[in-house]
């Protein structure tokens, strides 16, 4: 079982992933050089747009099942939206940190 701070982490890991995944899907593709990344940094400061929000939620309900459309403007950063995940969809959550990856995008 994973306690709740090393879940949290596993969360944060994996959404830093996803964004990265978006970035490199934004046309054009998202420098993460040009954009600060962290977990505290709201997702507007990435240079993520509503296009962008709409294709993570997406992504995250591959893994996670059907969430709010408003999640990533009600959870605003990483942190945020991590500890939502690893509280409300802990089964879930708890599977993706002990699979270590992102699910595949085909």
């Amino acid at each position: 079982m994973v306690d709740n701070d090393q879940l949290q982490a596993s969360t944060e890991a994996y959404l830093e992933r996803v964004v990265l995944e978006a970035f490199e899907e934004a046309d054009p593709p998202l420098d993460p050089a040009d954009h600060p990344f962290d977990a505290d940094t709201p997702f507007r400061d990435f240079g993520i747009d509503s296009f962008l929000v709409l294709k993570i939620l997406i992504r995250l309900e591959r893994d996670f099942g059907s969430l709010p459309k408003t999640l990533m403007f009600e959870h605003t950063n990483i942190q945020e939206l991590a500890s939502y995940l690893a509280t409300e969809h802990a089964e879930a959550a708890s599977w993706v940190a002990s699979e270590g990856q992102v699910s595949s995008t085909t």
